[in-house]
């Protein structure tokens, strides 16, 4: 196949964390939608690249880069810090990530009673050992889930809306997460590249965004999601425009978790056709600290 044919996606999910996907199974996917260069960025967990085989891994015609997509307290909206090409073993980084699973585990049986006040729905304790035991990231999207499976909605993100969104703004407050300083020393710490993810999903004017913006560069952020399956034409222009001006590395992907939990977002091609991305700056820079060690 040509070159010309091979796309870049730096944003996936695995079954790790709300993907539907195994990892290797994931990385067949993205094989068989041309895609050569790519990071599984699961949420709060490193399991999706420290699963990853040594069939995919030493493949030369794959270049797999570490990834992670850090969750970050907020207000409003949601804030998550993705971190690529990071030491996998760096002790810091994963010490935070075994106190992240616990918090999570406070956090979603806090979502859990409150979903049980608001709408007198009541999982069962073999449901909610299920959640709790599992390998990987605890997140929202699995109690999304058991929502669809009692019909009571019908995909992830209607659950979200009826539900979930409801519920956990009421609780945000006692969130035991990080803030996105954290979130960023964490990442550069251990030899990484911090990019803010998908920003249309801060529910920020364009005012706050920049000034959020500053903010995390003063802090040591590298780059800006710009290219995303669900940023418009006109959001991207705005990151685009916001990535030259401050000088940020542009950074992009389709956010895909599996047809079951995001129908919509394709790997690769996002929705309708609008990412098929096939250059980034993040991966110059990558590609530009790999040859300086190489030397």
């Amino acid at each position: 196949m040509k070159k010309d044919n091979y796309y870049i996606d730096m944003h996936m999910h695995s079954i790790y964390s709300d993907g539907q996907y195994e990892v290797n199974d994931l990385l067949d996917k993205a094989i068989n939608s041309n895609i050569k260069t790519l990071s599984i960025t699961d949420h709060d967990t490193l399991l999706g690249n420290i699963n990853i085989s040594d069939e995919y891994r030493y493949n030369k015609e794959l270049n797999i880069i570490n990834g992670i997509e850090i969750s970050a307290k907020a207000n409003k909206g949601r804030m998550h810090i993705l971190g690529y090409d990071f030491n996998l073993n760096d002790i810091n980084l994963n010490n935070k990530m075994d106190e992240l699973k616990l918090n999570s585990i406070y956090s979603i049986m806090a979502l859990i009673n409150q979903i049980r006040i608001d709408y007198n729905i009541i999982l069962t304790e073999e449901e909610i050992k299920s959640i709790i035991n599992r390998k990987g990231n605890i997140g929202r999207p699995l109690v999304a889930r058991l929502l669809i499976k009692y019909g009571l909605c019908n995909s992830v993100s209607d659950a979200f809306t009826k539900y979930l969104n409801p519920s956990y703004n009421k609780i945000r407050a006692s969130n035991k997460g990080i803030n996105y300083e954290e979130c960023i020393n964490l990442i550069k710490s251990a030899g990484g590249f911090a990019i803010l993810a998908h920003p249309n999903q801060l529910l920020m004017d364009d005012i706050e965004l920049e000034e959020t913006l500053k903010k995390m560069i003063s802090c040591g952020l590298d780059g800006i999601e710009v290219y995303h399956s669900g940023h418009s034409k006109k959001e991207i222009d705005k990151y685009l425009y916001l990535a030259r001006k401050y000088n940020l590395l542009i950074s992009g992907g389709s956010d895909f978790h599996g047809e079951k939990v995001k129908p919509d977002v394709f790997l690769a091609t996002g929705v309708n056709n609008n990412l098929k991305i096939k250059k980034l700056s993040l991966l110059d820079k990558i590609n530009e600290r790999k040859y300086n060690k190489s030397i």
